[in-house]
């Protein structure tokens, strides 16, 4: 093989177009890529790009940006195709060849397809936004958590000393009766003050950590629905930062709830292992399970794998009819920053 055979194969697996037009834009040579991209083909004009057809040009001037400047480094635009279609690229020149015989100059042009990438920096983008929307949603509910349990709770548990002093001193049985309704009626809205509050921030996650407040989770709904076992198999595991466990929570919450909802589950089983720097969350039901693929836009499942993503983790869900429900978080403790794709067998909760 010759050295100019060695260089029509290097072109031809090239996944870069390159072609080589003359100073009128014709194209003398081209390779496979450049041809499948823009679909031109040898003696075509190359046409301008969107940023040459708009710019401002003086009578005169070449108008093409790459030829002007003869060595242009990679700048993105538009380039027409030859079905009329405008493809995102990234493109480049040099002038590789002055023809003293014929006064013709020679450029290569190199084409990079961005449509790819610019959809993966779109994606990447949606994912920050994704993160941050949801750390801030976290932060405004720890927010107003500490302001109904410190603020508001304290309020009225002054109050309920104030009334049981009164009720004390009162030497009349009416007034006594109706305190107590009234003492009776204030307990009822401090209780439904720390479950609101709860449920926007569980305190005991900040104080304690994950596993404390999965326990206290299991407990709630253990008391809500007493006749389904709630079992939660966890490892004494090191505390991570708040993001991770406030999400592995809400995770939790959310596969539980929608097990209650619509499994009809006699055991509902958690369990939270740590092993050579990976987390495992799994939350299994023993319910009538469902049909994966005829569920995979719903927004429960949805949600939680937004979660397992903005902490680096991968969720995945298996579910078969009359066989239960398991759903399986990992997170690599190391790379929970990152945001892994995927998850095998993913689908939406039966919304």
């Amino acid at each position: 093989m010759d050295i100019e055979q060695f260089g029509q194969q290097i072109l031809s697996i090239m996944q870069d177009g390159v072609i080589v037009m003359d100073h009128t834009r014709k194209i003398v040579a081209l390779n496979p890529s450049a041809e499948q991209l823009t679909g031109w083909r040898l003696g075509n004009a190359v046409p301008y790009c969107s940023y040459c057809q708009n710019r401002i040009v003086e009578p005169g001037q070449e108008r093409c940006y790459l030829i002007k400047h003869e060595r242009s480094p990679y700048f993105s635009s538009e380039m027409p195709t030859y079905s009329g279609m405008m493809v995102d690229v990234e493109m480049s020149t040099a002038r590789i060849l002055n023809d003293t015989k014929n006064g013709m100059t020679y450029y290569l042009l190199v084409l990079r397809d961005f449509s790819e990438r610019k959809r993966q920096q779109e994606h990447e983008l949606r994912q920050k936004m994704v993160r941050q929307l949801i750390a801030a949603r976290e932060d405004e509910h720890k927010r107003l958590a500490r302001e109904l349990h410190d603020g508001v709770g304290q309020s009225l548990f002054g109050i309920s000393l104030a009334l049981d002093a009164l009720r004390k001193t009162s030497a009349d049985e009416k007034t006594t009766r109706y305190l107590d309704q009234v003492t009776d009626e204030l307990k009822r809205v401090m209780t439904d003050l720390r479950l609101y509050s709860k449920q926007l921030r569980p305190l005991e996650l900040d104080q304690f950590g994950l596993m404390t407040a999965l326990e206290n989770l299991l407990a709630n709904f253990r008391k809500q629905r007493p006749s389904i076992r709630f079992i939660l198999e966890a490892e004494e595991i090191e505390r991570s930062d708040g993001a991770q466990e406030i999400n592995l929570y809400r995770i939790v919450q959310e596969a539980v709830t929608n097990s209650l909802k619509y499994a009809q589950p006699e055991q509902i089983i958690v369990t939270l292992s740590e092993s050579d720097g990976r987390l495992l969350l799994t939350i299994e039901d023993d319910g009538i399970g469902f049909d994966v693929n005829r569920h995979e836009n719903g927004l429960g499942i949805q949600h939680m794998m937004e979660r397992a993503k903005s902490i680096g983790g991968v969720l995945s869900l298996d579910s078969r009819r009359g066989q239960g429900t398991r759903i399986i978080v990992q997170v690599n403790q190391e790379e929970k920053e990152g945001e892994d794709e995927g998850g095998t067998n993913q689908t939406a909760d039966r919304r």
